[in-house]
């Protein structure tokens, strides 16, 4: 919920709730903003707590959708991608998850979105041909959970969803299986810190893929299935010769998240030198046939940044003297 104050009509006080779709965690947040020129949206919420976050968004002409970045961090490098959308007369319908479903299988589905109406037998809800329309086991104005049957004849793809006179563009993903992943970012970077200065991290994800309809890799028919658990770990990103990075540099948690090393000398490493180096960030994910897919991606960890610009805060200079 967003509040005007009646002090300033470009101040406004904010209220949220969201769900993590994977995790079913609900989160709740409050806060502040000022609009900029109409346009910018610059705001915090639960400041001063361990989960604060800035909000830089942009609002689009129409006054019913904005869309950017809630983040922390010493280097703005936590935190999701937003885009809300304003609740009118018609219901809008924001996202599914599970998103990749196989053909021959149901699965249980959340829809997600605002204004929904009861809906007890389904009919409202199109799928497109071979994607039955199970038991409704909830349906409340923000969620609906059913259950999906997918036909082990259906059309390998896309398909969008059609609900309660709205419709959401590739809603799904039938797929016959995953066929490879990959890790995003393709190339990070991460800042020692911890001492004297803040530690930089990196965020890692593993995506998935099917083939798509022709059956082969690396085409432009291949589909998209989203995020999938992996097994993270690091190897040496071989530079020089007997390079040992890998034993300095830091660590990388079940989660995906890189948390790099100290900054400052380290003596335990030949020249004193810092925990800075490259290393491979590897993805491994076990199929439900036995077998392991892997992906890699190129990390880099390098010395803090020493010297930052924040145009918000005033630059003071001395006072010099004219001569002449």
């Amino acid at each position: 919920m967003i509040t005007a104050t009646d002090s300033d009509a470009d101040a406004f006080t904010t209220s949220s709730q969201y769900v993590y779709a994977e995790s079913g965690r609900t989160v709740e947040r409050s806060g502040q903003a000022l609009v900029y020129t109409g346009y910018q949206w610059r705001g915090r919420s639960n400041p001063g707590s361990s989960n604060e976050l800035r909000e830089v968004m942009s609002i689009e002409r129409n006054q019913r959708v904005m869309s950017g970045r809630w983040f922390s961090g010493a280097y703005d490098e936590i935190g999701p991608d937003i885009m809300l959308k304003q609740i009118g007369a018609a219901p809008i319908i924001t996202g599914v998850y599970p998103r990749a479903l196989r053909r021959g299988e149901t699965t249980r589905v959340t829809i997600y979105g605002g204004g929904l109406r009861d809906t007890r037998n389904g009919a409202e809800l199109n799928f497109g041909s071979g994607v039955s329309i199970g038991t409704i086991e909830q349906s409340q104005t923000d969620e609906l959970v059913v259950q999906l049957t997918i036909g082990a004849d259906a059309a390998v793809g896309a398909r969008d969803l059609f609900a309660f006179e709205s419709t959401l563009e590739r809603a799904i993903i039938v797929h016959d299986g995953i066929d490879r992943i990959t890790v995003t970012p393709e190339r990070g970077m991460a800042r020692i810190g911890g001492a004297a200065f803040p530690k930089g991290y990196q965020i890692f994800d593993a995506i998935a893929y099917s083939n798509g309809p022709d059956d082969e890799n690396g085409t432009e028919d291949d589909l998209e299935l989203g995020r999938v658990d992996v097994s993270w770990s690091l190897e040496e990103y071989a530079a020089t010769f007997g390079d040992d990075d890998i034993n300095f540099v830091g660590s990388i948690g079940p989660d995906g998240i890189f948390t790099p090393a100290l900054d400052g000398l380290n003596p335990d490493r030949v020249g004193d030198r810092n925990n800075i180096g490259d290393v491979w960030v590897l993805a491994t994910y076990r199929t439900r046939e036995g077998s392991e897919l892997r992906a890699r991606a190129h990390l880099i960890v390098t010395v803090p940044l020493y010297m930052r610009w924040e145009p918000w805060r005033p630059i003071e200079t001395p006072r010099q003297g004219v001569i002449g």
